[in-house]
């Protein structure tokens, strides 16, 4: 039992995005939320970078999509004026400045592989564990190409098709990191006028499905060589992708029971892909509202519940299904958009309305209303320190979760109470880190200890 005595240190990212209201549409009106115009400066981010190393926090992990959800209403209009994913900046290129700004925190981003070629993803990957020592882990993604239709990034391609694209990606970039350069292959031998060795510098041969490749890496090796590679893939051909290739998964897990079934079922198909299930680290994604005692959270509650943009969430979640709800009538059956498969998200509705059939408006509804704060909410941890400490500390001993993907709200006011208020309980607990280990300098030794700063292929 972790409880309140010392126990194993839980790994914890905090989750944004850069655009004005990450995460939390309509959280931008906060008079304490500096998102709207912070998103877009590097005084921002170096701020909160700062904030989240002096906490000790593993890494600050960026989100990211690429186009704009189309789909309510048929037109961009209600994501533009709610701020849905638009305005957006690249986060690849606030990292070197927030990574200059700080020493240890670790940094993670969202990178697409049906966006960007395999050999300038390894390009851009190298740089940036070069320029942050050690420091970067990439989110990898194979995204909604719903949104690439109007881009032109890329064609339309199968869910799981996507997937087997994504594992030929991925044994290019690893080749490409891992066996291009030798060690040892940067010489720097003034005297010969020989910076590195041609003999220990490879072309990476590949002619496979999806990809053509004879050339050598362009960037000599960086710290980690391998960025830490994340996923949250959460269909069943997203895991088996997790098994083979993540180190770290993001889950959003609704109970105990199948939290646990999944945490399990990750471990497992790590195993059966030739993988220690140990260098598998599962981080459960969970909004984070904490205040110092009851009645400031129940102010900081009703102030999410104000603020909240329905008309943003239901963009968003139109966006993210494919389905527009304004093309329905109210009174339509939501089993009417059975074709559209949406049988887990139809279920869960049946279940919160307690309605064995709801009508689109209900789904309406349900969709436009967030989740009421409780310290007992599924997918938020919510209350007094003490309370969402208790929580975690539930989550990681009934699911075996390794840690935390916290996303706090409001966005910038949330940053703070999580670091002025539920980090040092963690820490008096000994749950969270006072201090980093110098002798883990890069993100992969944060997770897989000392001397484990290389990535370990199956």
């Amino acid at each position: 039992m972790l409880g309140k005595q010392k126990g194993p240190v839980m790994h914890v990212n905090v989750l944004t995005q850069c655009i004005p209201a990450p995460l939390f549409e309509g959280m931008w009106r906060h008079p304490d939320d500096q998102t709207a115009t912070g998103y877009r400066s590097f005084e921002y981010w170096i701020s909160i970078a700062r904030q989240l190393e002096e906490s000790c926090i593993d890494a600050l992990f960026f989100a990211d999509i690429h186009g704009v959800y189309d789909t309510y209403h048929g037109s961009i209009g209600p994501s533009v004026r709610h701020s849905v994913q638009i305005p957006a900046i690249d986060p690849v290129l606030v990292i070197p400045a927030a990574a200059a700004a700080t020493r240890h925190l670790g940094f993670a981003v969202t990178y697409s592989t049906s966006y960007h070629a395999p050999y300038q993803c390894a390009r851009v990957f190298s740089t940036l564990d070069h320029l942050t020592n050690g420091r970067i882990g990439w989110n990898i993604v194979t995204s909604d190409l719903r949104l690439a239709r109007a881009t032109g990034l890329s064609a339309d391609i199968p869910h799981d098709e996507r997937y087997d694209r994504a594992d030929e990606y991925l044994d290019v970039v690893v080749r490409l990191w891992e066996d291009s350069w030798e060690d040892g292959a940067v010489v720097l031998d003034r005297e010969s006028d020989s910076f590195a060795d041609p003999a220990r510098v490879h072309r990476v041969e590949h002619a496979g499905r999806w990809f053509t490749l004879s050339a050598p890496h362009q960037a000599e090796p960086s710290p980690q060589r391998t960025p830490v590679l994340y996923q949250a893939g959460a269909s069943s051909r997203g895991r088996s992708f997790a098994a083979r290739h993540a180190e770290v998964v993001f889950v959003t897990l609704s109970g105990f029971r199948q939290g646990r079934e999944l945490v399990t079922d990750l471990r497992h198909r790590a195993a059966a892909a030739g993988r220690d299930p140990s260098r598998l680290k599962v981080l459960q994604g969970m909004c984070l509202i904490v205040a110092e005692d009851g009645e400031q959270a129940r102010a900081r509650a009703a102030d999410y519940l104000r603020l909240s943009s329905k008309g943003g969430l239901i963009a968003k979640w139109c966006g993210w299904s494919g389905v527009d709800l304004a093309a329905y009538a109210e009174d339509t059956p939501v089993s009417a958009l059975r074709a559209q498969d949406l049988h887990s998200v139809i279920e869960f509705v049946e279940q919160a309305s307690g309605k064995l059939d709801p009508t689109v408006g209900d789904l309406r509804d349900f969709v436009a209303t967030p989740q009421r704060p409780h310290p007992y909410t599924r997918l938020m941890l919510y209350g007094t320190p003490e309370q969402v400490a208790d929580r975690m500390v539930e989550w990681i001993e009934r699911t075996g979760v390794d840690g935390f993907n916290l996303m706090p709200c409001p966005p910038t006011r949330g940053m703070r109470d999580m670091c002025e208020l539920l980090v040092p309980e963690l820490q008096r607990r000994g749950l969270l880190r006072k201090q980093y280990d110098a002798a883990e300098p890069t993100l992969r030794e944060r997770y897989f200890g000392t001397g484990n700063a290389r990535y370990t292929r199956s």
